[in-house]
């Protein structure tokens, strides 16, 4: 059995929060020692199994810039003092700035370090990190990255030639045997630019409704000017924006189509959970993600980036037509056979434990 650290900033919502958690409570299950180090104050999420140890460090991102620079140097020596404590087999870091932080903590400590950044590869990050990480992450013992793009663009920038591509793996959903299928279009991620969602109400205002409604899931700093743009719409309606909520899995139940706008992606969390429940899906075309999941007119529909006509075609003729959405959707399931927690969480472990 392996002894193993995970560093993750939070298990707020998020993508790379689930993945991590599902990982340590995999490995947990199935005997490992795993310590998770949260780094940054805030509100969690996503449950741990029991058996998952977790620290958390809770560093105040917020305040003067003097003390935000002491605490930072406070949080830098804690890490580092847990890592030399426990001497694990490897540890496993999620996001850039904090993959920076556990290499700078990690120095001469003689621990096989893996990092992962979770974004969109093509992402304008801080300068500061870019030259961090293109500094430091050669020094990793080997990089997870989630598409071939964001592989091929990490060996060039940082020349580390231990790079793997591990996409994220799916959550475990129950049988949807007693969900109706309701006349939703469903949309699930955070409310921020990235995401695109007001690319998603704007083709609303251009489809024949017929009482089909579209259900937002998530929060963000935009969710004032999305209920504003629904407002000026006129589609209070037959928009909604709901929040984060806890029960994605029975709107991805009761939903018929799922819509995904997003022009930025490290790795398609939500669609992907679209996909393995069923959904006929809709996609923007984005640099990467979805076109390693989606085959168009197959499994779901790629439309070429910000063609919100295009986009809105597509799901005017799946609101019409059941045996489509049927049809799409039972293609999408088959992504589950390849994505099982269990599988991913042991292509991991063959990657970070070095013989």
């Amino acid at each position: 059995m392996k002894k193993i650290i995970l560093v993750l900033p939070t298990l707020s919502q998020g993508g790379a929060e689930r993945v991590m958690s599902e990982l340590a409570n995999e490995w947990a299950n199935t005997g490992h020692h795993v310590l998770l180090v949260l780094l940054v104050k805030s509100t969690r999420f996503y449950k741990l199994d029991s058996n998952v140890e977790l620290i958390d460090l809770a560093f105040d991102n917020e305040g003067k810039k003097f003390v935000k620079f002491v605490d930072s140097l406070n949080l830098l020596l804690r890490l580092r003092n847990l890592i030399k404590c426990n001497n694990p087999d490897f540890v496993l870091s999620f996001m850039d700035k904090y993959n920076v932080l556990t290499l700078i903590a990690s120095f001469f400590l003689n621990v096989n370090i893996f990092v992962s950044d979770r974004n969109n590869p093509k992402e304008i990050i801080p300068k500061e990190i870019e030259i961090l990480r293109k500094l430091l992450y050669r020094n990793a013992k080997g990089i997870i990255a989630q598409t071939s793009l964001a592989k091929e663009i990490l060996f060039s920038k940082t020349k580390n030639s231990n790079i793997k591509v591990i996409p994220n793996p799916i959550k475990n959903f129950s049988s949807i045997s007693n969900f109706k299928k309701e006349k939703i279009i469903l949309n699930v991620g955070r409310l921020v630019p990235e995401k695109g969602q007001h690319y998603l109400i704007e083709v609303m205002s251009h489809l024949k409704h017929e009482q089909w409604k579209l259900i937002i899931l998530g929060d963000g700093p935009l969710r004032e000017v999305l209920q504003q743009q629904i407002d000026d719409l006129n589609l209070n309606e037959n928009v909604f924006l709901m929040g984060s909520v806890k029960n994605v899995e029975e709107w991805l139940n009761r939903s018929s189509i799922f819509a995904f706008t997003s022009i930025s992606e490290g790795f398609p969390n939500a669609l992907i959970e679209a996909m393995v429940a069923g959904l006929a899906c809709v996609s923007f075309d984005c640099d990467a993600g979805p076109r390693d999941v989606l085959q168009d007119n197959i499994n779901g529909y790629l439309i070429p980036l910000h063609d919100i006509t295009a986009f809105k075609d597509v799901v005017q003729k799946l609101m019409g037509d059941d045996f489509l959405r049927n049809k799409i959707g039972l293609e999408a399931r088959k992504v589950s056979n390849s994505l099982s927690t269990k599988k991913i969480a042991q292509e991991y472990l063959n990657f970070c434990v070095t013989k």
